[in-house]
């Protein structure tokens, strides 16, 4: 089934739907009841009724023609977008937090904005949301001195409800968050993809693990997962004893930890993976675990309770905002190293792969990247010194 409209005069627009051969064709008056006809006409194709037919039926009827079909109305974008993200998130395709995370960012930086007409974005209908309309809440967020994140966060889900309406015959189509690069701004863009990129130099990494095994131990072997193993905060959370494969030196990596009630989900793009241990970080994972088990044991921790490689002292999953306040913070501060992020420790765990000549492949799959293109987008430019310094070498092939 396919339905298609045509100018025909200054004032008369033609509309045709098409079916295994038939057609049947209408004439409207305006290009906006055009557009809502054949909207209307794919809605209830999809509903399993033969417009052809009922087209036909009003027709010897002699039913007014303009229009034969009820034009349906569509919601406004703050009514059916926040409900769309939480059906997205109970089917799995996006985390819980991050669903919570974009609600939150469209509440704040996309509703409230004003358009042209006066009306706030998050009041205008989804079939008459437009690119500049998106585009000017983004041009927004930029004068408001807010990160390239911030913006993505606005962007992505705008852009996928788009497609998926676009994609079920909802609407048409354009997707109008789909090309706002011109709004966003590609220095934006680079800024927001070189602030998030922070990593340890080798020289401190001897540093960073002493000091933490001196003053936390507790949390040694648990940093260490992210800069030898490359483990996400979350995913080292939501670690278990049962996730170490001991005989074979690796780590099932198969779920993460929410810091919103602590609620334990699916890793990252829904995709478990394996990760190397090294001889150091399975002899702290070992250490670990002893320790663990001995104050379990003193503690009389339920048996769900001993099965977390990283609880707290109470037995439960640390908290992200406890462990950046009480130990990561601290913990850099005693080690005399400039402050970065927590995940600095995974983009460290890539960056000394590759400085080590690792194939940018291997560093993908222990990553856990959906694409070889995401990895190289990240770490493409890591140890520049090094990548320059080997052009010295293509002198040795001329002697």
């Amino acid at each position: 089934m396919s339905a298609t409209y045509t100018k025909r005069s200054r004032h008369s627009w033609l509309v045709t739907a098409h079916r295994h051969g038939e057609r049947e064709r209408i004439t409207v008056h305006t290009e906006a009841d055009a557009k809502q006809l054949v909207q209307e006409i794919y809605r209830r194709e999809l509903a399993g009724e033969n417009v052809i037919e009922t087209l036909r039926r009003a027709r010897e009827q002699r039913a007014a023609p303009a229009p034969i079909l009820t034009p349906i109305t569509f919601p406004m974008l703050r009514a059916v977008l926040p409900d769309w993200l939480e059906g997205e998130a109970r089917a799995g395709t996006i985390r819980v937090t991050t669903a919570n995370v974009y609600r939150l960012r469209l509440a704040t930086w996309a509703f409230p904005f004003k358009v042209s007409d006066g009306r706030e974005l998050g009041d205008v209908p989804i079939n008459e949301v437009t690119r500049e309309m998106i585009g000017g809440a983004i041009r927004r967020i930029r004068e408001a001195g807010r990160s390239y994140g911030t913006i993505a966060c606005v962007q992505c889900p705008l852009k996928a409800f788009y497609a998926d309406q676009i994609e079920t015959k909802v609407l048409p189509g354009p997707n109008p968050a789909a090309d706002l690069e011109h709004y966003v701004g590609k220095a934006a863009r680079r800024r927001g993809q070189h602030n998030n990129y922070k990593f340890f130099a080798q020289e401190e990494g001897p540093q960073l693990s002493a000091t933490a095994k001196a003053l936390f131990p507790r949390w040694h072997a648990f940093i260490l997962t992210g800069v030898l193993a490359g483990l996400r905060w979350g995913e080292s959370a939501a670690l278990r004893k049962t996730d170490i494969d001991w005989p074979r030196s690796r780590i099932h990596v198969q779920r993460t930890m929410s810091d919103r009630g602590r609620r334990v989900e699916g890793c990252k793009d829904r995709a478990a993976r394996w990760v190397t241990a090294s001889p150091t970080l399975l002899a702290a994972l070992r250490a670990q675990i002893e320790a663990i088990d001995l104050e379990g044991q003193i503690n009389a921790w339920s048996p769900e309770q001993r099965e977390w490689a990283f609880p707290n002292k109470v037995g439960r999953p640390m908290q992200y905002t406890s462990f950046l306040v009480n130990i990561w913070r601290p913990l850099l501060a005693k080690a005399g190293l400039t402050y970065r992020s927590y995940h600095a420790t995974r983009h460290t765990f890539a960056t000394w792969l590759l400085t080590d000549g690792t194939p940018i492949q291997h560093v993908q799959q222990q990553l856990g990247h959906a694409s070889i293109k995401q990895t190289v987008d990240v770490y493409g430019h890591a140890q520049p010194d090094r990548h320059e310094s080997a052009h010295a070498g293509l002198d040795q092939y001329l002697i």
